[in-house]
């Protein structure tokens, strides 16, 4: 049995979910609906009280937004107090006929207003307009809408207790698992494209398959960040965001794809020999960082010396200039150009590491210890 469901794991769930993390994320949002129908059953509340206690439950998993931990729980209060305050009004509303659309109008106009806010504000004011159509078209007098705040509110609160406090779940730590991953299969291909300049059986149809790995990584790490309901295009220069992350990561696998689309110059050359050697042992150190930030321990990575690792690429340069290829003829002259585009990707892929290190210590509040490459 756990072969089969090793199995099941390996084809289905980890392209989508590696680590499970948004099953346990989904999980947990169950358990604390879980919690709030047990309380609320065993209290005992029933009927109408009984729903709405369990419409603030939803409210505190359903409409979570926020980029860290503690905005999390802010965004989590502020919609609670939204919907206590625009439930009752909304009840009141539904019994005033036509004169009710009224509200209905400004609530759908606020929401959609809202959209253009940024998606916290778009999350907060969708909540609000769901929960208050749901209260709008169950009119009810004064004291019984009142009522349903008091539901809510307690539904709500118990549910955010379980959610931040007896089950806290951070969505950077969940983030930076997946960025871990999408570094680590990025290094993966970079080692591929290091066998490949010394081995040219290595076929182009393996490095497209690293690629496509890395690239769906990538990918993964920006739908758990909308998952999570984070803005991919936030962020700022000073402070790092999770939108700059994302883009250092694209940054950095185009640097690798430029690598990919070079990585053939001096196949069946003996003059390319020192080049190739050189260029193998410069790429492996490289490869050797991103192995470092994959395998980090409790926020702490080997940080590598980049100042090395441009040097090294520049000695490469050196060597390809002193053969002076471009001098010889026209198909020493392609070759020449060939592995010009090689390295010079390649001291891209150090600057695109180099950024993407500085911008995850930002964002996840790492510390990188320089231990060399």
């Amino acid at each position: 049995m756990p072969k089969a469901l090793n199995r099941v794991y390996l084809k289905f769930i980890r392209p989508v979910d590696p680590g499970l993390f948004i099953s346990k994320y989904a999980a947990k949002a169950t358990v604390c609906c879980l919690a709030a129908l047990g309380v609320g059953l065993a209290l005992p509340i029933h009927g109408p009280a009984l729903f709405w206690w369990m419409v603030g439950a939803l409210c505190s998993v359903m409409f979570r937004t926020g980029s860290t931990f503690g905005r999390r729980k802010m965004y989590g209060l502020v919609l609670l107090g939204m919907v206590c305050v625009a439930v009752p009004v909304a009840g009141v509303a539904g019994g005033a006929g036509y004169w009710g659309l009224i509200l209905v109008f400004i609530l759908a106009f606020a929401c959609f207003f809202l959209g253009g806010l940024g998606v916290s504000a778009s999350i907060l004011g969708i909540g609000c307009l769901v929960v208050s159509l749901i209260s709008f078209f169950d009119p009810a007098p004064v004291a019984p809408a009142l009522m349903r705040s008091a539901w809510i509110a307690g539904g709500g609160l118990l549910s955010f207790f379980v959610n931040f406090y007896l089950w806290p779940f951070d969505p950077e730590r969940v983030l930076l698992k997946s960025a871990r991953l999408a570094v680590e299969d990025m290094g993966t291909f970079l080692d591929g494209l290091c066998a490949r300049v010394k081995n040219p059986r290595v076929t182009d149809e393996a490095l497209d398959y690293l690629s496509a790995e890395a690239i769906a990584s990538i990918r993964r790490y920006r739908t758990f960040m909308e998952s999570f309901n984070i803005d991919p295009l936030k962020g700022s220069a000073a402070s790092g965001g999770a939108g700059l992350f994302y883009f250092g990561m694209i940054r950095l696998y185009e640097s690798l794809v430029g690598v990919f689309g070079h990585i053939g110059f001096g196949d069946g050359r003996e003059d390319f020999y020192d080049l190739k050697e050189a260029f193998y042992s410069g790429a492996w150190d490289i490869g050797k960082a991103f192995d470092a930030f994959a395998d980090m321990k409790a926020g702490t990575y080997s940080r590598p010396d980049f100042n090395d690792l441009f040097a090294a690429v520049e000695q490469i340069q050196d060597t390809l200039v002193e053969m002076k290829g471009y001098r010889q003829g026209q198909d020493s002259q392609g070759q020449f150009m060939a592995a010009w585009g090689a390295v010079s990707e390649l001291k891209n892929v150090v600057q695109g590491l180099k950024d993407m290190m500085s911008l995850a210590e930002n964002r996840f509040r790492l510390k990188g210890t320089v231990n060399g490459p």
